[in-house]
């Protein structure tokens, strides 16, 4: 499997000298493999993603916050009616899915009725993109401590397993942290929430993100092999990100950036 980071970046998209190395799109992770292809949430980094005809593609999503979503449209890709995206949540129903999407692009926000123009988006409840996915790769979906839900991802093929654990506020709600650590341990990779440093947790509490301090003690405690921080503030700057990666204290974390392959 190939884990491919079209965008690592929270909250709203950068666009600045100062951000060039790790990136200014927000989240969109993809996990590819030669029988499918899953791509974790549809922020700006969507539009990197090439839509594969030769496999399943699934679109899941997170949450629904602006950067997990602000993307679906500017994937020209999609505008390919042979490129067929099964869209799911862990969050929600199909029907609720759909009309998540049904809101958010419709003619007063967005120039066209995005959902009713797309005919090749199938929305489909989690448990049935399970089933369907279930002779190519075991795909799990796990609670996260985020404002209004969020759904974390775990998926395993073969002897391979990630954790896509974005928006995860740690530390606040013992039972999770624990459910999460219980997944991760000895898994491949992490993908973490490192969208604040510990000195900026305080002042922050209730807005459903993790420090970069606290990935590393959780790649510690859980012995997960490897694991990449993203979800970057978007007042990190590529100097400051590069600051944070030189003073970590463990060989196994690393910062993920846009355009990141990172081979399993």
């Amino acid at each position: 499997m190939d884990i491919l980071f079209h965008g690592v970046r929270g909250s709203t998209p950068t666009a600045h000298e100062d951000f060039l190395r790790y990136g200014g799109s927000t989240t969109c992770t993809e996990i590819l493999h030669k029988e499918f292809q899953i791509i974790f949430d549809a922020g700006t980094g969507f539009q990197n993603v090439s839509i594969k005809k030769d496999r399943p593609t699934y679109l899941v999503f997170s949450h629904f916050h602006y950067d997990h979503i602000q993307g679906l449209p500017f994937n020209y890709e999609i505008f390919d009616s042979s490129n067929k995206v099964t869209i799911c949540s862990g969050l929600v129903s199909a029907k609720e899915l759909r009309e998540v999407f049904v809101r958010a692009f419709q003619p007063m926000y967005f120039p066209i009725p995005l959902v009713d123009t797309l005919k090749n988006l199938k929305f489909v409840d989690f448990s049935t993109a399970q089933d369907d996915m279930a002779r190519l790769c075991a795909l799990e979906t796990i609670e996260l401590n985020h404002p209004g839900g969020a759904a974390g991802y775990i998926v395993e093929k073969n002897d391979r397993k990630v954790c896509c654990f974005l928006d995860h506020e740690y530390g606040q709600l013992d039972k999770v942290d624990e459910e999460l650590a219980n997944k991760a341990n000895n898994c491949d990779l992490v993908i973490w929430d490192g969208m604040f440093l510990d000195e900026e947790l305080p002042p922050k509490k209730g807005w459903g993100h993790s420090s970069i301090e606290q990935g590393v003690s959780f790649s510690d405690s859980t012995n997960c092999k490897r694991l990449a921080i993203a979800h970057h503030s978007p007042a990190r700057t590529d100097e400051q990100l590069k600051e944070h990666s030189n003073n970590l204290k463990s060989d196994k974390v690393f910062f993920a950036y846009q355009g990141l392959s990172h081979k399993l």
